[in-house]
């Protein structure tokens, strides 16, 4: 088999990023209508059957839009466009989850802070109240499986499949750091609540950098997947305590005090392991330069103990055992041809105009969130 039809990095550039970020919006405002023409505009419908519904007909659009782009660019989804849904990486899956959950700690009341501050501004522009969301007026079993299943799940996949997977990695044509910080705004954006873009924001950045890093879009899926299951129990503590019979408003204070305190102590443990962490996996990995690139080679770790010493060193379409030993190589392009000019980027004015118009969509979204 010719070199030219292995897997190649860049089948992804700027256009590809751009255009998947305006689909996004436009599949979300397909989703939207269809939400309401099914539930009646949920007046008369369970706050867990609307929610579930929702996600469900959200994630199908993700897949759908990330299935587009990627037949565009004729890489599969999940190996291909850059990064390796691979195996091996136990101990990077820990420290991911270590990673999110001390994120989630640290950060939730700079988040909360930031969502009151906007409760104020929209308070002030709005003489609406209200949500087209159904109030929750007691916890159904449909509620409980879009807390605790579908929304720590089912966006982790989508969402950094898209993402990650085709923003983030047509991006990399303008650098990492552009790359990085672009999808992540983005990212923050496309969740259109004022009350969480700060902390998506910083959620993102982590996310890229360690996609980046590893190689491995699954280190996203598992950071992703870790955030939204804190959101969903992190909670728990001060509801109980809230919720509790016969405390006094000084006790009660007390309380949620030392929970806020255990959060912040258990929160910087795991975000100081995960920077040594990965801290020194990146050391490691960049004393040989060609190490850094990642296009033709993969450094990765494999039964490492936190020490984030290199183990093995295997070319990039060979990463996770994916086919047997001695076995013809399979090609991560999802046509029997490779393409031409797989490493074409796109012209800077395309880009600009795509990502400018995506961008708008989205502060016009995040603008319009105040209001509603």
């Amino acid at each position: 088999m010719s070199a030219k039809k292995y897997y190649n990095p860049n089948n992804f550039n700027a256009v590809h990023a751009g255009a998947a970020y305006l689909s996004y919006w436009g599949m979300m405002i397909v989703v939207s209508v269809l939400v309401a023409a099914v539930t009646g505009g949920g007046e008369d419908m369970d706050a867990g059957a609307y929610l579930t519904l929702n996600i469900l007909f959200t994630s199908v659009g993700l897949l759908a839009v990330t299935g587009i782009f990627c037949a565009i660019a004729r890489v599969r989804p999940l190996n291909g466009g850059g990064f390796l849904v691979r195996k091996g990486c136990g101990m990077e899956c820990l420290m991911a989850f270590v990673t999110a959950f001390g994120m989630a700690a640290l950060l939730f009341p700079v988040a909360n802070s930031f969502g009151t501050a906007g409760d104020y501004i929209g308070e002030a522009l709005s003489s609406q109240g209200g949500s087209s969301v159904p109030a929750v007026n007691e916890v159904s079993g449909l509620l409980l499986l879009y807390m605790f299943v579908l929304t720590p799940v089912l966006p982790a996949i989508f969402e950094e499949l898209l993402f990650r997977g085709v923003i983030m990695r047509g991006f990399l044509q303008f650098g990492r750091v552009p790359a990085v910080v672009l999808s992540a705004l983005m990212f923050a954006l496309a969740h259109g609540s004022y009350q969480q873009f700060i902390y998506q924001f910083l959620l993102a950045l982590v996310i890229g950098f360690l996609v980046l890093e590893t190689k491995n879009l699954f280190i996203g899926m598992v950071v992703h997947f870790a955030n939204n299951l804190f959101s969903s129990v992190g909670q728990f503590p001060q509801a109980f305590v809230l919720s509790s019979e016969g405390l006094s408003a000084d006790a009660m204070l007390v309380y949620l005090s030392i929970v806020q305190i255990m959060y912040c102590l258990i929160g910087a443990v795991c975000v100081i392991a995960a920077a040594v962490y990965f801290g020194k996996r990146m050391l490691h990995m960049q004393r040989v330069p060609e190490r850094a690139r990642g296009d033709i080679r993969a450094a990765f770790v494999v039964n490492d103990m936190v020490s984030g010493t290199l183990t093995e060193e295997v070319p990039w379409y060979d990463c996770g055992a994916l086919t047997p030993a001695g076995a013809e190589r399979k090609s991560y392009l999802s046509g029997a041809r490779s393409r031409g000019k797989l490493n074409a980027k796109s012209g800077f004015v395309a880009s600009a105009v795509l990502i400018g118009l995506g961008l708008l969509v989205g502060l016009g979204m995040f603008v319009f969130s105040f209001y509603i």
